[in-house]
C-alpha cells in the first residue's frame, strides 16, 4: 500500500496554500490598479470590494457545498456511527470558518452599502447570528446527544448500517431510551438545519443586492 503520509493535507501546506491565493489577489489588484492608474481611494475601495466578494463568496459557496452535496454524499456512503464521527469533527470547523468570513463581510460591507444605509447589512448580521448560534449552542447540544444515541446503539448492536437514519429491525428500532434520544437528535438537528438553510436564504438576499449594485455601476 503506497504510502499517503506524503501528499496528506497538513497545516503547514494549507497555511502555504493560503498565502499563495491571497499573495495572487494582491497582485491582482496591484497590477489593476497600476494598468488603469487608478488614484489610491479608489484602490483602497477596490481593495475592499475584493475582500468582500472574497469573504462572502467562501461562506456562501462553503454552505452550499456542506448543506447540499458533501453531507449527503457521506451519509449514502458510511455507516451511520462512522457518518456521525465525522460530521461532529466537520460542523465547527464549518460554523468557525464561516463566522470569520461572515466578520470579515461584515467589516468591509461599504463595499455594497452607505455608510448611511444602517438597515442595508441586516442580513449579514442575522446570518452570523444564526451561525454563532449553530457554533455556539445547537452543534454542540446535538453532538451530545448522538454520542449518547451511539452509545445504546452499540449496546443494541446497530449503527453499522449504511444511508439509514435508524436500525433496520424494528424491535431496536423501538427501544425507549433509543427512541427519546432520537427524538432530542431530531429536534436539535432539525432546528440547526433551520437555521443554515435562513442563514443561506438571507444569503441569497444579499447576493442579489451585490449583483443589483455591480449591474448598476455602484459601490461594488
Amino acid at each position: 500500500m503506497p504510502d499517503v503520509s506524503k501528499t496528506a493535507p497538513t497545516i503547514n501546506k494549507q497555511i502555504v496554500r493560503g498565502l499563495i491565493l491571497i499573495g495572487v489577489l494582491g497582485g491582482c489588484s496591484f497590477f489593476s490598479a497600476a494598468s488603469s492608474q487608478i488614484d489610491a481611494s479608489n484602490s483602497n475601495s477596490t481593495m475592499v470590494a475584493l475582500v468582500h466578494l472574497l469573504a462572502f463568496s467562501s461562506w456562501f459557496g462553503c454552505s452550499l457545498w456542506v448543506s447540499f452535496v458533501a453531507g449527503i454524499i457521506m451519509f449514502k456512503n458510511l455507516p451511520r456511527h462512522v457518518f456521525g464521527r465525522l460530521q461532529s469533527k466537520l460542523f465547527p470547523a464549518y460554523f468557525q470558518f464561516s463566522a470569520v468570513a461572515l466578520l470579515a463581510a461584515i467589516a468591509t460591507k461599504n463595499a455594497v452599502v452607505e455608510n448611511k444605509d444602517t438597515a442595508a447589512p441586516i442580513p449579514l448580521i442575522t446570518i452570523l447570528a444564526c451561525t454563532l448560534l449553530n457554533l455556539l449552542y445547537f452543534e454542540p447540544a446535538t453532538t451530545k446527544v448522538m454520542y449518547k444515541r451511539h452509545a445504546v446503539e452499540k449496546r443494541l448492536g446497530t449503527g453499522h448500517e449504511v444511508g439509514k437514519l435508524k436500525p433496520e429491525d424494528p424491535k431496536k428500532a423501538n427501544d425507549p431510551e433509543l427512541k427519546a434520544l432520537s427524538k432530542t437528535f431530531g429536534m436539535l438537528h432539525g432546528i440547526s438545519s433551520l437555521l443554515n438553510l435562513v442563514a443561506l436564504g438571507l444569503g441569497c438576499v444579499w447576493l442579489n443586492k451585490c449583483a443589483n449594485q455591480m449591474a448598476m455601476g455602484g459601490r461594488l
